[in-house]
């Protein structure tokens, strides 16, 4: 009885708070769901879908759109009906079937087709009609050579492979050029810069990974090493990047599962195994740099933990506040946190980057689905400012809902458009059935929702957060607390009187809405300290662990 209670004063305090406002900017306003399809997620999606590679250019938001049945061409949007427009339509007999978009000084760079013979060319916008060109001729079967790890930045270039060659390019005609011929289609992948180098690698006929470097020039590329043949024996490699001096290899030894490997870099250069487990093979992913660390997640006996490197660490170490977890998701980072997802699909969790401190946000009646998380990637949720954004299931109707957070029970809050009648709005076909694809996008304070929510299709929809006000309001006390000494310089003290609140979350939260402190504390007399904080205005919320009832108080900062 206790819990049931529990949830439904939880679940009622997700839905009692003001939520923000959608917009729809509707691209294919003639075309609704493709009813012989039993997904009711969207129409006729293939692939990347209807609207697709989001990408934000001075300002704006750039992607690839269908205003008719099957036609993807480079769109425009300042977030208003009016000012989404086709930028070009590259194909006028058809689609272009655009790929990847990617920013290169004040330029736009993808693949797409100028024909209906399925060959994919590398073309440059800046934005504009007349400024929307082909830049080389390749006559590609696909149109992902520009995709996740096959394509990367290089100083004011963008490198990457055609099914023979390694490309580099600045945008423009003359600033494109061949590098390296590769004998059959191994795509490189890596591309990492060391001293001045990008490194990556390529399959060589022998199916054998080798590490190849570049400087942009034909004569300064060159084999770095065959890394099946040294000693570390390296027989397949899913990821590479630099840090510290040094290139990271995620790596595997023929018969064997995935470790992490380091090179010291140059030619033949130094390769040695990490050892982030004693026990089997600790398949590492995601593996990022962050704020001058190194973030990723590893598998031992006990469960799949965080890791972090710093630079004055030898090899990475697991980060001691969330020791004993098994990590089911890639590593999403914002608000200076590292959000993540376990095996128990009602919570998310993060560890403060300020910190290290762990936490954890109960979801209530709402789950987190796992078949879909990439794990080399981040990409389950987005947020700044002390929001987050992310799609959840509602578990008793088992729609997807899409999710406002700010990290706390009473702050998370599901919303939808008026009208949203669709159980999946954020899925799209692909081949014969359907998957989860939460492509959602910061866009300054606002978020990009790609969605099919009225059976219109899949759309483009923009979220605006429901306002913080600066003329923040204090509660009628459930419990009674006093404040001292208010204004505080160094440390607030409070004391707290209620029924329950021998265990209470405590909040501080900004003029501007972003939460600066959250603490769990014990008993009725407790502080917090303040000596960091910016003179200002401040709210303070105490929260009674068992009964979800809130205080909020206002104090100020003086310096």
């Amino acid at each position: 009885m206790k819990r049931t209670l529990l949830l439904a004063l939880m679940s009622a305090a997700m839905l009692a708070n003001a939520t923000g406002t959608f917009s729809l900017i509707e691209i294919n306003p003639l075309q609704g769901t493709e009813e012989y399809i039993w997904s009711d997620s969207s129409k006729r999606i293939y692939g990347g879908g209807e609207l697709s590679n989001i990408t934000i250019h001075n300002g704006k938001i750039y992607f690839t759109g269908q205003s008719s049945e099957n036609n993807d061409e480079l769109w425009t949007s300042d977030g208003t009906t009016a000012g989404t427009t086709l930028v070009k339509d590259i194909n006028p007999d058809g689609s272009s079937m655009m790929g990847n978009i990617i920013t290169v000084g004040n330029r736009m760079l993808f693949m797409a087709a100028d024909n209906n013979n399925y060959d994919f060319d590398l073309f440059s916008s800046d934005g504009t009609a007349g400024g929307t060109i082909k830049v080389a001729d390749f006559n590609e079967g696909w149109n992902d050579a520009l995709s996740g790890q096959r394509a990367a930045l290089f100083g004011n270039k963008l490198l990457f492979c055609t099914s023979t060659s390694l490309i580099s390019t600045d945008g423009t005609v003359a600033g494109t050029n061949t590098l390296l011929t590769i004998p059959t289609y191994n795509p490189a992948q890596g591309y990492c810069e060391l001293n001045g180098k990008a490194y990556f690698s390529i399959t060589n006929m022998q199916g054998k990974p080798e590490l190849w470097m570049t400087d942009g020039t034909v004569p300064g590329t060159q084999l770095a090493m065959d890394l099946s043949t040294n000693s570390a024996n390296i027989a397949y490699v899913s990821q590479i990047l630099s840090y510290n001096g040094k290139i990271y290899i995620v790596g595997a030894i023929s018969g064997e599962g995935y470790d992490l490997f380091s090179y010291t870099g140059g030619v033949n250069g130094q390769v040695n195994r990490i050892a982030l487990t004693t026990v089997g093979n600790a398949y590492p992913e995601s593996v990022t740099v962050y704020n001058n660390q190194l973030f990723l997640t590893a598998s031992d006996a006990a469960g799949k933990h965080l890791y972090r490197m710093s630079t004055a660490d030898a090899t990475p170490v697991i980060v001691p506040t969330a020791p004993n977890i098994y990590i089911q998701s890639g590593l999403n980072f914002a608000n200076n946190n590292i959000y993540f997802l376990t095996d128990n699909q009602f919570q998310i969790n993060w560890v403060s980057l300020s910190d290290f401190s762990y936490h954890t946000l109960d979801l209530v009646n709402y789950t987190m689905p796992y078949y879909w998380f990439s794990t080399t990637g981040n990409n389950f949720m987005v947020g700044n400012n002390g929001k987050l954004f992310f799609a959840a299931y509602d578990t008793s109707t088992q729609k997807q809902m899409f999710i406002e957070s700010d990290g706390t029970v009473e702050g998370t809050i599901a919303t939808m458009p008026a009208g949203a009648n669709t159980n999946h709005p954020f899925n799209i076909i692909i081949s014969c059935g359907s998957a989860d694809v939460f492509d959602f996008k910061m866009w300054g304070d606002k978020v990009i929702v790609p969605a099919n929510f009225n059976n219109a299709g899949r759309e483009l929809w923009i979220y605006e957060p429901r306002k913080t006000t600066t003329g923040i309001t204090e509660t009628a006390d459930k419990a009674d607390v006093k404040l001292f000494p208010n204004p505080a310089t160094r440390e607030l003290n409070f004391q707290i009187a209620g029924a329950g609140y021998c265990e209470t979350d405590v909040q501080v939260t900004g003029n501007n809405g972003q939460v600066v402190l959250r603490k769990k504390v014990m008993g009725e007399l407790s502080s917090v300290d303040v000596s960091d904080f910016a003179a200002g205005n401040y709210c303070i919320t105490f929260t009674n662990t068992i009964t979800r009832a809130a205080t909020i108080k206002k104090f100020i900062v003086v310096k």
